[in-house]
């Protein structure tokens, strides 16, 4: 076994430390590879860094090649073969090396899964494969299950991996699970299952996508897990939420911690809202509300709970926030501490911006997308007008819309964090 080799290997026996990640950077610039150290060791600070920071900013929109899909550093993945239904995943990078892999055949993955951990320490699973409740338990069986922490299901039914993996001693590593058919039959009492079973004490994060059907009873199943489970994350995307599921769900004793809340594509309107402004927990610092038809009402109660006071990072993307909508934004002190802002397909014009340039939040934003807003020469003129925020890091506009000297004076103002979408006229 080359050094090389055996730095590898270190770092997949022990896939939560660190250190030997570290050590590997060491080696490869020594070994006449900076570029790939540098990847390695900005990646180990990104996966510590809050995701409204500037480092984790800069990785998002301006250093992409030390985001997770890490395209000039795919190579150094180890191959996997053609057409055996195990790929690696666009997005393959975590800590510096393979870590997400899309398995859509459990028999190929059973084959290559004891070679590939020698060689990357993957930890996140998008599962995506038909089988059997036999297939599934001899998955859960591997050794590799110990390694898990995040796993995607993306099948027909999610009801077999997750009894297999609930019955799996060794699946205690998984924190978060996605369930990206969140409509499949049986899911709530699934749900409430797998909440008290060891595996469902240690997962920190759910996420649901696309469900309609037995909501009420998941919002139960959620409920019913009282405090032997405790939830740090909860995605409810796509889910038909009514205003009553919503309270119901955040008054849980289970989600007391929240830090992360995703609601995206629900249509709250301003009865939706209200309970996420009463009962948002207090400690929630990202907050997703695309698509959610929120405005006026709403974003006033949101702009006047104590409870927005902890929120760093806030996407209200693709509702349409009117000029009323934004002053209350604008001129909340609950919302000062605001660092990242989604303000994308808002149909934001210059009165808007007149206001969101003024905002009490705005001299602390480190991100701010306003891409695909109809902004006029007004507009850009206010963003002129107004200091650089000193932790800038990304100003995101659609650049189709503009003409040559708006561009350049964007240029000069903000230098490299105005990033100008899409091509100019």
């Amino acid at each position: 076994m080359t050094e090389h080799d055996a730095l590898v290997r270190a770092v997949c026996d022990h896939p939560d430390d660190d250190t030997p990640r570290l050590v590997y950077a060491d080696f490869l610039e020594e070994n006449g590879e900076p570029d790939r150290a540098a990847f390695v060791r900005a990646q180990v600070e990104l996966s510590c860094t809050p995701a409204w920071e500037p480092f984790a900013v800069l990785c998002r929109h301006r250093r992409t090649g030390w985001g997770a899909e890490g395209r000039p550093f795919r190579y150094t993945l180890p191959p996997l073969p053609d057409g055996w239904g195990v790929a690696w995943h666009e997005q393959a990078f975590r800590r510096g090396l393979g870590w997400r892999v899309n398995v859509r055949s459990l028999h190929a993955w059973t084959e290559l899964a004891p070679q590939l951990y020698e060689r990357a320490p993957v930890g996140n699973l998008y599962l995506n494969p038909p089988a059997t409740l036999d297939d599934w338990r001899a998955f859960a069986a591997g050794k590799w299950v110990r390694h898990l922490r995040v796993v995607h299901l993306d099948g027909a039914s999610p009801v077999e991996p997750i009894r297999a993996l609930c019955a799996a001693p060794a699946a205690t590593g998984i924190t978060d699970i996605h369930f990206h058919r969140a409509s499949s039959p049986g899911l709530p009492e699934l749900t409430e299952d797998l909440l008290r079973s060891p595996l469902g004490r240690v997962v920190r994060g759910l996420h649901f996508r696309v469900g309609y059907e037995s909501l009420e009873y998941l919002i139960g199943a959620l409920a019913a897990a009282g405090e032997s489970a405790r939830l740090d994350r909860l995605s409810l995307a796509v889910m038909g939420l009514t205003e009553y599921q919503i309270g119901r769900s955040l008054q849980t004793p289970m989600l007391r911690h929240l830090t992360e809340l995703d609601l995206r594509d629900n249509r709250l309107d301003s009865g939706g809202m209200f309970p996420v402004t009463q009962y948002l927990p207090g400690r929630v610092h990202t907050l997703g509300l695309a698509g959610t038809g929120v405005s006026g009402y709403g974003l006033g109660g949101l702009a006047q709970s104590d409870r927005s006071v902890s929120l760093r990072r806030l996407d209200l993307s693709r509702n349409a926030i009117a000029l009323s909508g934004m002053r209350l934004l604008a001129d909340s002190p609950q919302l000062s501490g605001l660092r990242s802002l989604g303000l994308r397909q808002c149909n934001l014009v210059e009165a808007e911006l007149y206001h969101l340039v003024r905002a009490k939040f705005w001299p602390n934003l480190v991100e701010l997308d306003l891409g695909e807003n109809p902004f006029t020469d007004g507009a850009i003129r206010h963003l002129l007008g107004v200091p650089v925020p000193a932790d800038l890091t990304a100003l995101l506009l659609d650049g189709s819309r503009l003409g040559e000297p708006e561009r350049a004076a964007l240029r000069e103002h903000f230098g490299e964090r105005v990033i100008l979408e899409g091509n100019s006229p």
